[in-house]
């Protein structure tokens, strides 16, 4: 995995960037997408917005999602670590959470979905 500082609207942001034989993941903010050879992402973005996923491998250390609970954006949702680092996932907006695909103490893959947001 490597980090890639991208500059969105004059803004820094870092993003998790790991290849796979056939593309990349690439995540940010909470959301992850895999980018195939033909640059395209294979991930819809209605999808995206209600799937968290997994930016890296790496264990859970801590779970604040609970299914039906509410969350604003930006409120953490699972902590990832891996390497020594923490990453923290968070809700893109202001929703309701409908499920939870990990529990403190697991290992999650590069793309596991997490967390899944309410429409």
């Amino acid at each position: 995995m490597s980090w890639v500082d991208v500059d969105l609207g004059g803004k820094k942001v870092r993003v998790a960037v790991t290849r796979d034989g056939t593309g990349a993941w690439v995540a940010w903010n909470g959301l992850a997408c895999f980018v195939g050879p033909d640059r395209t992402m294979s991930v819809a973005p209605e999808v995206t917005e209600r799937e968290l996923r997994a930016p890296m491998t790496g264990r859970v250390v801590k779970v604040s999602a609970t299914p039906g609970a509410a969350v604003q954006a930006g409120q953490i949702l699972v902590i990832l670590e891996a390497m020594k680092m923490e990453y923290r996932i968070v809700s893109p907006r202001d929703t309701t959470v409908e499920a939870v695909g990990c529990k403190e103490g697991d290992r999650v893959d590069l793309g596991h979905v997490v967390v899944k947001l309410s429409p």
